[in-house]
């Protein structure tokens, strides 16, 4: 009976020793890692239990827990922690939680306000949203991503123009355009055409396209009334806020990013061509009395021949008394294979760096493009620099500057039904002709030399009425 009570007593004692053992009074100061003061009202806890205690005015704090327990940490505006105990002394110091409590937008005079303080619709399009398809045009990068705006590309390669419009036109004659306004400063979008007029037009594109997708923070679209009420009557057809990136809030770090996009562009649809009738004429109109059609001619450039027979027959112009032969047959990719395969390398790097005072940013862009046209005759080099620096002197005083330079190189073919229009004599190519094989112009059967001493003179080419659509591109 002694034996089995001493044994109770020493099981009892050894199991009290271990609960004092476990249990730890633990003490420690809460601050803020911001500024190093303590912070008051704390709540201290342990993990999965309803223990729990609060930092006085020092930040300090007491709270009883067993050994290896986890303490929780939170705080309004902090981030929450929780540590494992290994001590009796535990300071820690807790991180503030960045959160944004409203959206902000820019408005007239590249001044900030929150979204949800306007009385009218603002979407805003961010700069990372911009550059996710790699599209060197700030403009048709919006395409999709703003309800209301009608974006049109004249010729959707690099340098050409982008015409904006927002909730349809208003005007048949008139100017329908939105107001482009970068970094609160107006600008004109217009496009810049040349050639004599509208049939004969050369597009070397419009400015909203010199801006660097890579530099803009974001993009504002502002509709109707709202626009005309910051700027007036210019913006009666609505407004493009555009902000470029700037160095603030970098905590004097400096940051570089480096973006190259290559792209490879070919041609994705032609008109529907027949491949029964080849090269030749009709005779008169369908209403006179000599009206014909299917004459076979191996100078004209339509396809208003006779049925392909296969045969080998003439064709193109007579040179010191020969002329070439081929099969009378069609070409069913002769058009398709005039074209080659185009390449745009965009390059861009930025630099910024700045605090709560002080900010830069600095980007340096490089386009260089070669269409789907065969040689040089379609390239579009563009070369930009753009520097945003500021400021705070004192009582609130800033100084800032913007500076933005371009420099454009675009060969550009002449386009629309003038007679020097690439793609109108490539249309007008006979199915049976093999244009794509054309290009060699020292060849006189090809190239535009007279062959023969007469006054009207001979073309080598094979089209008397039609020029070759490779002399251009082969830069003649």
């Amino acid at each position: 009976m002694k034996k089995h009570l001493l044994v109770g007593c020493c099981f009892l004692l050894l199991s009290v020793t271990q609960l004092f053992a476990q249990n730890l009074t633990i003490t420690g100061t809460v601050t803020s890692k911001e500024d190093g003061l303590p912070l008051p009202g704390v709540t201290v806890k342990v993990k999965g239990t309803q223990n729990g205690a609060q930092t006085n005015s020092a930040g300090k704090y007491t709270i009883n827990t067993p050994d290896h327990s986890v303490l929780e940490f939170s705080f309004v505006g902090y981030l929450s922690q929780e540590i494992t105990v290994q001590g009796d002394v535990l300071n820690v110091t807790l991180v503030t939680e960045s959160k944004d409590l409203s959206e902000v937008v820019v408005t007239s005079q590249n001044i900030k306000r929150e979204k949800r303080t306007l009385g009218y619709s603002a979407p805003t399009v961010s700069g990372k949203e911009l550059t996710e398809g790699g599209n060197p045009s700030v403009l048709t990068s919006l395409t999709g991503r703003v309800a209301g705006v009608d974006i049109t590309s004249a010729t959707n390669t690099p340098g050409g123009s982008t015409r904006i419009v927002l909730r349809g036109g208003s005007s048949i004659t008139g100017n329908n355009q939105a107001l482009m306004v970068v970094d609160g400063v107006p600008i004109d979008n217009s496009g810049v055409i040349g050639g004599p007029n509208s049939l004969k037009a050369v597009d070397f594109g419009n400015r909203g396209n010199d801006i660097d997708p890579n530099d803009i923070a974001s993009v504002t679209v502002l509709k109707g009334p709202a626009a005309a009420a910051l700027y007036g009557s210019r913006a009666s057809n609505g407004a493009i806020m555009i902000t470029t990136k700037s160095g603030a809030n970098r905590s004097k770090k400096l940051e570089i990013t480096l973006n190259s996009n290559n792209t490879f562009s070919s041609v994705l649809k032609l008109p529907t061509f027949q491949n029964e009738y080849g090269q030749g004429y009709m005779s008169g109109s369908a209403t006179s009395a000599g009206y014909g059609t299917g004459i076979v001619d191996g100078a004209d450039n339509f396809s208003w021949g006779g049925p392909f027979t296969g045969k080998v027959e003439p064709w193109g112009q007579e040179i010191n008394g020969v002329t070439q032969m081929k099969p009378y047959s069609a070409l069913p990719n002769n058009i398709r294979d005039f074209f080659t395969t185009g390449f745009a390398a965009d390059n861009n790097i930025g630099i910024s760096s700045g605090d709560e005072k002080n900010s830069f940013y600095l980007g340096l862009n490089s386009l260089n493009a070669n269409g789907i046209f065969p040689g040089n005759s379609d390239t579009f080099d563009k070369y930009s620099v753009r520097f945003n620096g500021k400021a705070t002197l004192a009582n609130n005083f800033t100084a800032s500057i913007n500076f933005n330079y371009n420099k454009n190189k675009a060969n550009v073919p002449s386009g629309g039904e003038g007679a020097n229009s690439v793609m109108n004599n490539l249309y007008q190519t006979p199915r049976d002709i093999p244009i794509n094989t054309m290009g060699n112009l020292s060849n006189p059967y090809n190239g535009y030399s007279y062959t023969s001493g007469t006054s009207n003179g001979t073309y080598g080419f094979y089209g008397t009425y039609s020029l070759n659509p490779l002399f251009r591109p082969s830069g003649f």
